[in-house]
């Protein structure tokens, strides 16, 4: 029975993210199914003294922390929301539950990217989104008006300063102009791809959920090799010197040789391996539905030392410094001694949060599931602010 126990919650857990995938459907606060939106788990991108998310009610915003800290009125100069409007009926979440309103958002599970003035999100309802980074202004955005949109965008965008690379549940790898939005190419996988693609010296490295993990070129979009593993790639893939790492739903985590895919090493955790693998200085750190937070030899594959958390762990943490910050899905966020897996303080924010963390010094940036954003002090331990999405701005 013990043992039974132990799966409940990651099962329901899994349960609930894949609701959204499956059906379109997003969770609401209340339980049950939203008919006009879902909730995205967007993380933070930086620009100047700016970060900027991907709101739950499908609003991109620029906060200033320092505004926020003075509890300014927002916006506060440099401050901007902009709103995603779903403006194809059924587009996103097809006959189980159709957006219904051309002025309604939709929840936004990208992380913003920021190139030079522009800040780019896509969205659950298929879209591209370039804003100016200092106003919130639409620069352009992709697929253009009157074209069908290109399926779910779940996981994030990346880019090599010139081209956007992004995977979406029609099982496509998309590439872009970042200047302009003009489509460059697609690649066709065999199945839907809810995690964000990686590109390391011109090469694009995807993993989809039929279990195949792809090597792309960035300027053509050709196929270099490709491989299939015994289950679905749950993870985004982390690129680190020759080595392609990233976690699957047969609870392992895989490095495998970048050059030809050939399996490098495979480590068992307890659980399904969601957050995306953070890496430095030769060690893999790696947060899984089993509680626990990994560090790993990358060479290798050996243990160095594991944390357990009070329950599942479905964001991927940051390093900052010395440390590594992480975060459960009940929202208590731990700092740990990087070398020593120890922890140094824990801050219980009370909510759920799924979204990627951001770190500048000891502020650590938290999207949760109440619609706040909070700025953790975690020398301190204490929530510096907090910041509602959920107001009419």
């Amino acid at each position: 029975m013990s043992r039974i126990k132990k799966y409940i919650k990651p099962l329901v857990l899994l349960g609930l993210i894949l609701i959204v995938f499956v059906t379109g459907c997003g969770p609401t606060m209340g339980g049950g199914c939203s008919g006009t939106q879902t909730q995205g788990w967007s993380g933070f991108a930086l620009y100047k003294n700016v970060i900027c998310f991907g709101s739950m009610e499908g609003k991109v915003i620029a906060l200033d922390p320092a505004a926020r800290s003075e509890n300014k009125t927002f916006p506060s100069e440099g401050e901007w929301s902009y709103l995603v409007k779903v403006s194809t009926p059924g587009s996103a979440c097809g006959a189980v539950c159709a957006p219904s309103s051309s002025s309604s958002g939709l929840g936004i599970y990208d992380t913003p990217v920021i190139v030079e003035e522009l800040v780019y999100v896509g969205t659950y309802t298929g879209k591209i989104y370039a804003l100016n980074a200092s106003r919130g202004v639409v620069r352009w955005i992709y697929p253009r008006e009157g074209y069908d949109t290109v399926g779910a965008i779940v996981g994030n965008i990346v880019t090599d300063g010139k081209s956007l690379y992004f995977g979406s549940a029609n099982g496509k790898i998309y590439a872009l102009d970042a200047s302009t939005g003009d489509f460059k190419w697609e690649f066709q996988t065999s199945n839907k791809i809810w995690t964000s693609p990686s590109i390391d010296n011109g090469i694009i490295y995807a993993g989809n959920y039929g279990g195949n993990v792809y090597a792309i070129s960035a300027e053509t979009g050709k196929e270099i090799w490709s491989i299939k593993i015994p289950s679905a790639v749950s993870s985004s893939i982390s690129v680190y010197e020759n080595s392609l790492y990233f976690g699957t739903f047969d609870r392992y985590l895989y490095a495998m040789d970048k050059a030809n895919g050939q399996e490098k090493w495979k480590f068992a955790t307890g659980n399904w391996v969601w957050a995306r693998p953070v890496i430095q200085s030769g060690r893999i750190y790696s947060a899984c539905l089993d509680h626990k937070l990994y560090a790993l030899d990358a060479l290798t594959g050996k243990e160095l030392w594991q944390f357990t958390a009070e329950s599942p762990i479905v964001s991927t943490p940051v390093i900052s410094g010395n440390y590594i910050d992480v975060i459960c899905d009940q929202g208590i966020l731990y700092k740990l001694d990087l070398d020593k897996g120890t922890q140094v303080s824990s801050v219980a924010l009370g909510y759920t949060a799924y979204g990627d963390l951001f770190a500048e010094g000891d502020t650590v940036y938290i999207y949760a599931r109440d619609h706040n954003v909070y700025a953790v002090d975690t020398a301190k331990g204490i929530v510096s602010w907090k910041f509602s999405s959920s107001v009419n701005r």
